[in-house]
């Protein structure tokens, strides 16, 4: 008895500070309920942590019905370059101006647009569509780059277009310049200066010469070229085939007195 009430005086400061005085046996129920309540914590995160899990497999498998930010898309046009004048027509009906830009560097035309909307299905999720296109081409020969204009219809459509430069079918050749000077001889009058180009591509300068050579020179004047297919070359007597001639005759005489 004395060890037993020795054993309880020693203990009871200790029980005194963390149990009831009364009885050990029921204040240990304290101590399973810490355990399951600490069990019972644990399911919960357990819980908590499926159901993270599953929200996040199903917020993938929402992004992976979305449509990719970006998708480049061709656009129906139609392009006119064989008439009188350079046209290109785009379909452009889901892009507003904003959204569209036509850029020309040299011959080479660009054109491109791109746009983006939120869409909304009505039940609380929303996905988004993008949408681009470029078109790039080189405007034909005979199109002027400075002469491009551009234009977008109340149908949706852009018109780029440009006259054609009506010559521009005609092969391009290097100019060529020639300059001959040079005196008239004496006893030409340079009011009888004739000029004119004839088939073989020749161009005849001619001018009788007058016996009375000791006139004054004149002013400059233009002689006017004619471009007639029928050019006949007129020939003229000079002094030596005259002087010839003359000798013929006066051979002939003296033969014709023998007889």
């Amino acid at each position: 008895m004395l060890c037993s009430r020795g054993f309880q005086s020693s203990l009871s400061p200790l029980m005194d500070f963390y149990w009831p005085v009364r009885s050990l046996w029921p204040e240990v129920r304290p101590l399973l309920s810490q355990r399951d309540l600490l069990q019972r914590n644990l399911l919960e995160v357990k819980s908590s942590l499926d159901l993270m899990a599953k929200l996040q497999q199903h917020i993938f498998e929402e992004l992976d019905n979305v449509p990719s930010s970006l998708t480049i898309q061709p656009v129906s046009y139609k392009l006119d370059k064989e008439g009188e004048s350079f046209a290109l027509t785009l379909d452009a009906k889901d892009f507003s101006p904003e959204e569209l830009s036509v850029k020309q560097v040299g011959r080479k035309l660009k054109v491109s647009g791109k746009t983006e909307k939120k869409l909304d299905d009505g039940e609380g999720s929303y996905s988004y569509r993008c949408q681009e296109f470029r078109q790039e081409l080189y405007l034909p020969e005979g199109v002027n780059p400075e002469t491009v204009t551009c234009s977008l219809a109340h149908d949706g459509k852009l018109h780029i277009q440009a006259p054609k430069n009506p010559l521009s079918g005609e092969k391009e050749v290097a100019e060529r310049v020639f300059r001959q000077e040079l005196y008239l001889p004496e006893g030409v009058n340079p009011e009888t200066v004739t000029c004119s180009l004839a088939h073989d591509g020749k161009l005849h300068i001619q001018a009788p010469k007058n016996p009375l050579s000791g006139e004054e020179e004149v002013a400059e004047r233009v002689v006017p070229i004619n471009c007639s297919l029928d050019v006949e070359t007129p020939q003229f007597l000079t002094k030596t085939e005259g002087s010839i001639t003359d000798t013929q005759k006066k051979q002939e005489n003296s033969v014709s007195h023998e007889d």
